[in-house]
């Protein structure tokens, strides 16, 4: 297993998508919207071993959310289903689920949660 390897990928694939992307959480005043993504080992079976992928989508509360749904859609479109095959590993990401969290929850944000379970064959 290679946890640093997968997140590279997913940090490639989201940085093509959006130029605000953050493994684990982001900078102290960053600039929305900004994806943050996460990296999560589930289940270590042979020949594969299942990851749980979540793609954070963040907006300021006084922002429409039309821009970060637009940003959710163009992420989940493309990530849902998909197979990726890298050097090092094979991924297909099956989308979980999808949650919208608005400002009255976060005061200060609205975020989309995006959850992917990813079966991963190391190569």
């Amino acid at each position: 297993m290679n946890s640093n390897m997968i997140a590279d990928a997913v940090h490639d694939f989201l940085s093509a998508k959006h130029s605000r992307v953050y493994r684990n959480s982001s900078t102290s005043n960053p600039v929305f919207p900004y994806v943050v993504y996460r990296v999560e080992s589930v289940v270590d079976s042979i020949p594969s071993e299942d990851f749980y992928i979540h793609v954070d989508i963040h907006e300021d509360t006084s922002k429409s959310v039309r821009v970060m749904e637009d940003l959710a859609d163009t992420i989940d479109n493309s990530l849902n289903d998909l197979v990726m095959n890298k050097e090092g590993f094979n991924a297909h990401f099956m989308r979980e689920s999808r949650q919208f969290v608005g400002g009255n929850e976060l005061i200060s944000e609205q975020v989309i949660f995006l959850r992917y379970t990813t079966r991963i064959y190391f190569k």
